[in-house]
């Protein structure tokens, strides 16, 4: 796009463009664009949309460049812009789930309770996965000045795990009532007796 004078318009066509898009990683914008705050905040709305979980996880991963680096007088974007773009550069697994931590301190469970107890795995599943992103690093301007992706601790991470499993169970009593009886009678004798194992 060298050459071409984009404006506000054009980088929100631009930001609707790559949502959902998983090809494109390089995007070269003229050094000479002029574009608002308005204009960058639809581009980062692109890169991580934080309206909903779900919006969040469907922003663009892909993209990690929007800039020739060969090229001094290219404008500075927004720090969340460069956030955004070095987590998809350096950490492409992840960078969904981090812009999620990141984005929404409070994951809510309720949108996933209509698929019952079934899911509780793959929820706690989630989070392993997400554990990498307490540990990543990146840099805000100085690339021999790194800090943490997530500014929480390992003990935080573990209580947002814990909080979002209990809401996801007490969002659903009566189902974890009845998985809880037939758990007692798969364990029970005939005699009604919880089955003990002999140690001898």
């Amino acid at each position: 796009l060298q050459g071409i004078p984009i404006e506000d318009d054009g980088m929100e066509v631009l930001g609707q463009g790559l949502v959902g898009n998983q090809s494109l990683r390089s995007l070269y914008l003229d050094d000479g664009i002029t574009v608002t705050s308005a204009g960058w905040v639809a581009f980062s709305t692109a890169l991580c949309d934080t309206s909903s979980v779900n919006s969040t996880y469907l922003s663009n991963h892909t993209i990690c460049d929007i800039w020739n680096e060969d090229d001094e007088d290219r404008p500075i974007p927004p720090q969340d812009i460069s956030l955004h773009l070095q987590l998809n550069r350096e950490n492409p697994q992840h960078a969904a789930r981090c812009k999620i931590l990141m984005s929404h301190k409070h994951l809510d469970m309720a949108p996933l309770l209509h698929w019952g107890l079934k899911f509780l795995p793959l929820a706690v599943a989630w989070f392993e996965r997400a554990k990498p992103c307490t540990a990543l690093t990146i840099y805000d301007e100085d690339p021999d000045l790194r800090r943490r992706v997530l500014n929480e601790s390992d003990e935080a991470f573990e209580s947002r795990k814990l909080t979002a499993m209990y809401e996801f169970v007490r969002g659903m009593p009566m189902e974890v009532m009845k998985r809880r009886k037939k758990l007692i009678e798969s364990v029970c004798d005939d005699n009604g007796e919880i089955a003990r194992i002999d140690e001898r």
